[in-house]
């Protein structure tokens, strides 16, 4: 894939690295992958921030406490060092499309902090001084969220993970939402928040209440943040498994299409993907805005420093990250597996991204 990543050399004060108030397993030992060459870029405008869920980023091993057994070599799936390796290679060659290298990446489907710890070593990656936001979520299988960031230009305050529950259902484990507080170069506060919420693999209707669920769980966090701070920078990256229309997303979420203003409300800037039926994954062999990114007022309408170039995200589609079926044309994200068949490919689902400004 075409690289056209132009890294900048900032010259000024640089922001502290420190992660603050993080504790126990989030705080990582500070980043081995400082940029020698270009220095670290402290702005952060006309860089992107992205989300990505990269299909079952596992490592090799086998953790006897999670359902991880096929991703191992000698497992279902065959997952040798090999395989991992590529995997690493495809997701930082498909987040290298951009001028600047992004300032923040939200993640799914990732394994542990081994997994992150590899991938910010990685091609491009290495040349950013990233930091990893991570905590191991009760998901089965063992999957998780992240967030890496650029430590130059981003500094964390706090973060947390959000546990979702459902009552009277003591088994139900899900991933965990993961929520980022801190602060872009000139002090600009930022609060962000990385969703995985549970599939529709049983049926959209049955498994719906799963994802109302996850949607109150961030809902009140949002207004937590928003009685503190009318004007507040929110940031929510997430693949929702369910469309922009859907009742988790517009009725309990209240993210609202562009243009419309309610108090409180937020706004999804996948929006006209989902009416106009593009998509970034393909579900039932249709495409699907299943991966979204929505922003708080005071983003879209930039009155706490903080603005999103055009007002709008973008869905990642370059044709590296697309199959292309030569009998029909069809396309779909080019996957890593299609059940026990593997592809060598990006993910099954394309990244999704914003342009800060």
């Amino acid at each position: 894939m075409k690289k056209y990543i132009v890294l900048c050399t900032l010259a000024g004060i640089l922001l502290s690295c420190g992660e603050g108030n993080i504790g126990g397993d989030l705080l990582d030992e500070i980043s081995q992958n400082k940029s020698t060459n270009n220095g670290p870029m402290t702005s952060f405008s006309g860089r992107p921030i992205v989300f990505y869920n990269v299909e079952n980023l596992f490592d090799t091993k086998n953790d006897p406490r999670t359902s991880d057994e096929e991703f191992t070599p000698y497992g279902e799936k065959k997952w040798d060092e090999d395989r991992y390796e590529t995997k690493l290679e495809r997701i930082t060659d498909a987040l290298s499309e951009f001028q600047k290298p992004p300032i923040m990446i939200g993640l799914a489907e990732i394994e542990n902090r081994a997994v992150l710890k590899d991938l910010i070593k990685e091609g491009d990656f290495k040349e950013t001084n990233y930091g990893i936001a991570h905590f191991d979520s009760p998901d089965r299988r063992g999957i998780d969220v992240a967030l890496i960031y650029d430590q130059d230009a981003f500094t964390v305050i706090n973060s947390s993970k959000l546990r979702v529950t459902l009552p009277n259902n003591r088994n139900f484990a899900t991933r965990d939402i993961l929520y980022v507080e801190g602060e872009l170069a000139g002090g600009v506060k930022t609060h962000v928040f990385v969703n995985h919420w549970s599939s529709r693999r049983e049926g959209q209707l049955k498994t719906e209440h799963k994802r109302v669920k996850s949607a109150e769980t961030l809902r009140a966090q949002v207004d937590e943040i928003l009685a503190n701070d009318s004007d507040a920078n929110i940031i929510i990256l997430g693949d929702f498994n369910d469309h922009p229309t859907d009742k988790s997303l517009q009725t309990v979420l209240r993210a609202k299409e562009s243009g419309y203003e309610g108090e409180g409300d937020l706004i999804n800037l996948l929006f006209d993907e989902h009416e106009n039926g593009e998509g970034t994954a393909v579900y039932r062999g249709d495409w699907a805005v299943l991966d979204q990114i929505i922003i708080s007022q005071a983003v879209y309408d930039e009155k706490s420093g903080l603005g999103i170039k055009g007002k709008d995200a973008e869905i990642l589609r370059d044709d590296d990250l697309l199959f292309k079926n030569r009998s029909t044309g069809e396309e779909k994200p080019n996957a890593t597996y299609g059940g026990r068949k593997y592809y060598g490919g990006y993910s099954d689902h394309l990244p999704v991204y914003i342009i800060l400004k």
